[in-house]
């Protein structure tokens, strides 16, 4: 089923959880918010709705039936390769969200969905959608107050750190600490090393450049 509240002049956000309550919570958010909602508890309809509408931002739950959060954002990545996304999840295993960040996910909100948190971040996403970035410019939603943490962090750390230590340090949720670090990574302003544990593949640990 979807449900559409329109109205063209406002931003756009698709939502896909195959929870009616959610869809509901989030459509009331988004009045609120003052946005155009567009919910779907059906994976394949989200898909459709990304190529006829171009959303604004995409909310994407992880567990649903047919085919899952992961594979739905890779998916919609298939489609449209800037439109931010946003995972909204009750599991929060760093795994997971490796698995999300490979498959092309920009954000992680938590369930239960707090109304003043999910606004502040979706309301982030917009308006860096709406900017046209600079080169000395933040990359698309990412805050500069939230990156100076990170830098405090790894300036004032025991050498080498990782993300999971850098988000316990500066109480920021992991999954949004390994945004900064892959910005920063990519700009070249820290240096990686790749820790081997026992299985799985090896964590990533980050020291800035002198």
């Amino acid at each position: 089923m979807i449900h559409i509240v329109r109205d063209s002049s406002c931003p756009r956000i698709l939502a896909v959880d195959d929870d009616e309550g959610i869809l509901f919570t989030l459509e009331a958010i988004g009045r609120t918010a003052g946005w155009e909602v567009i919910t779907t508890s059906v994976p394949l309809n989200a898909l459709s709705i990304v190529e006829k509408q171009s959303p604004d931002v995409i909310v994407v739950d992880y567990h649903m039936p047919g085919m899952d959060g992961v594979a739905l954002v890779r998916q919609i990545r298939a489609i449209d390769a800037g439109v931010p996304i946003l995972v909204l999840t009750v599991d929060e295993r760093m795994s997971l969200a490796e698995r999300f960040r490979e498959a092309g996910a920009d954000d992680f909100a938590v369930k239960p969905v707090k109304a003043a948190d999910f606004i502040s971040r979706v309301r982030l996403h917009l308006e860096r959608g709406r900017t046209q970035l600079s080169s000395n410019a933040m990359p698309k939603g990412l805050s500069p107050q939230t990156m100076a943490k990170v830098v405090a962090a790894l300036s004032s750390g025991p050498g080498w750190m990782g993300a999971e230590a850098i988000a316990n340090k500066v109480g920021i949720a992991y999954q949004t600490v390994w945004r900064y670090l892959d910005s920063l990574e990519a700009d070249g302003k820290v240096r990686v090393r790749l820790v081997y544990g026992g299985r799985g593949r090896p964590a990533k640990e980050y020291a800035l450049r002198q």
